[in-house]
């Protein structure tokens, strides 16, 4: 999640896609795939027994969030969605944050 966070003001609700989007896209996927393959060895597993066990899960209604997850990673016009609404939320957390203190200043005056 830094990684999005660190990345999203990058993002905006345009239609037009811009190259920097590709490279942040391409990011994401080196740091999801670094993060499964850590898992897989840490759990003893190899990749073909990831891939059956995956296989698997897709047809489980209990794992089906899991599986849309790891599958999304691929997906940039999804990427693209999770980033413009993570840019949204910390951009009105600021804006809220912003609020509080002039709030408070004017309280103080």
């Amino acid at each position: 999640m830094s990684y999005v966070d660190e990345n999203c003001i990058v993002f905006d609700n345009d239609d037009e896609n811009k190259l920097e989007y590709s490279e942040i896209h391409n990011g994401f996927k080196r740091i999801v795939d670094d993060l499964l393959c850590d898992l897989m060895a840490e759990v003893e597993i190899t990749q073909e027994q990831f891939l059956e066990a995956f296989e698997k899960a897709k047809s489980n209604p209990q794992h089906q969030r899991i599986v849309n997850q790891i599958l999304a990673v691929e997906n940039f016009v999804a990427f693209k969605k999770l980033m413009v609404k993570r840019n949204t939320e910390l951009n009105e957390e600021a804006l809220k944050v912003m609020l509080q203190k002039e709030k408070q200043q004017m309280i103080e005056k």
